[in-house]
């Protein structure tokens, strides 16, 4: 009687689990993310293959779970009842096209963050590289509408998405990226994935890096030269906090009230098991005070 007492048992609390580890989980948000997203979720469902979690942009607002955020959260994104948990970092950096006839120049000295104002927030094309507009003249792109990206761009540097200068680019990072490999006299911004191929490590063809002067003194030393490699710029991102780099969180936002524990297990996924594939895709891992914080607010609702 006992040991049929104990299989019951067992049975129950296996049916339980089971149950609690299937349910449909709904995405969307900032596209920039959707690589790592999608990769979080090829590995999600090789562990929890009866949860089904999908990128869904076309789906109805209210039943999506978490909409994906890169940029500073606001007060206007807790209203509504409201949860925002950071679940990873990216990082942007200005790019040229990489046949651009003055690039050896442009390179060796880099950029510091008063030309980053002029280049990307003056209406005048400013001459930043020693040579003249005639000569080797500078095309500037961003996109057409600004997003999550742009909006963390300006913010650096203390300017509103609305002042951003340049050719607009309908699409997302990704044509920006591409407007940039077509013009070479073009110039923009971008992040680490596009910027970057992710499964060589080194820049993407067709672009080039401006580098970015951190010590400010007009030229680009040995220990500033961090971007042969996608890793290169991660390891130095990740080891010094740099604040000159552009540095941003990626946030999931969702309902205080929502009820869908499978949500809940995907969430715990992605700040534990997750953060391993950040790196592959171009992103930074959050640092591990950050990410104790967003596990015990994920924990407040899930």
């Amino acid at each position: 009687m006992k040991r049929t007492y104990i299989l019951l048992l067992l049975i129950l609390t296996a049916s339980l689990v089971s149950a609690q580890q299937q349910g449909i989980v709904k995405l969307r948000g900032t596209r920039l993310t959707y690589p790592l997203v999608n990769k979080w979720i090829e590995e999600f469902n090789k562990v929890y293959p009866n949860i089904r979690v999908s990128i869904a942009p076309q789906a109805p607002a209210d039943s999506i779970d978490f909409t994906i955020a890169a940029y500073a959260l606001t007060e206007k994104d807790y209203e509504g009842n409201r949860e925002g948990v950071a679940i990873a970092r990216y990082i942007q950096l200005p790019v040229a096209n990489s046949q651009r006839p003055d690039l050896a120049s442009v390179q060796a000295k880099g950029i510091t963050e008063k030309d980053i104002q002029a280049l990307f927030f003056s209406p005048a094309t400013p001459d930043l590289f020693g040579s003249s507009q005639a000569s080797s003249p500078i095309t500037r792109y961003t996109r057409e509408k600004p997003a999550c990206a742009a909006k963390t761009f300006a913010k650096h540097y203390g300017n509103d998405a609305a002042t951003l200068q340049g050719t607009g680019v309908k699409g997302d990072d990704k044509d920006l990226a591409n407007a940039v490999k077509d013009d070479v006299y073009g110039i923009s911004f971008n992040n680490l994935g596009f910027i970057y191929d992710v499964n060589t490590r080194k820049i993407t063809e067709g672009l080039a890096v401006i580098p970015i002067d951190l010590n400010e003194n007009g030229k680009i030393d040995k220990q500033e030269n961090i971007y042969s490699t996608v890793d290169e710029v991660i390891r130095y991102a990740e080891k010094t906090g740099d604040s000159k780099l552009v540095t941003e969180r990626v946030n999931f936002i969702f309902s205080k009230s929502s009820a869908n524990a499978a949500a809940g297990i995907f969430l715990n996924w992605v700040l534990t098991k997750g953060q391993r594939y950040n790196h592959a895709l171009g992103f930074l891992e959050l640092e591990s005070k950050t990410l104790t914080e967003q596990k015990a607010i994920a924990n407040t609702v899930f």
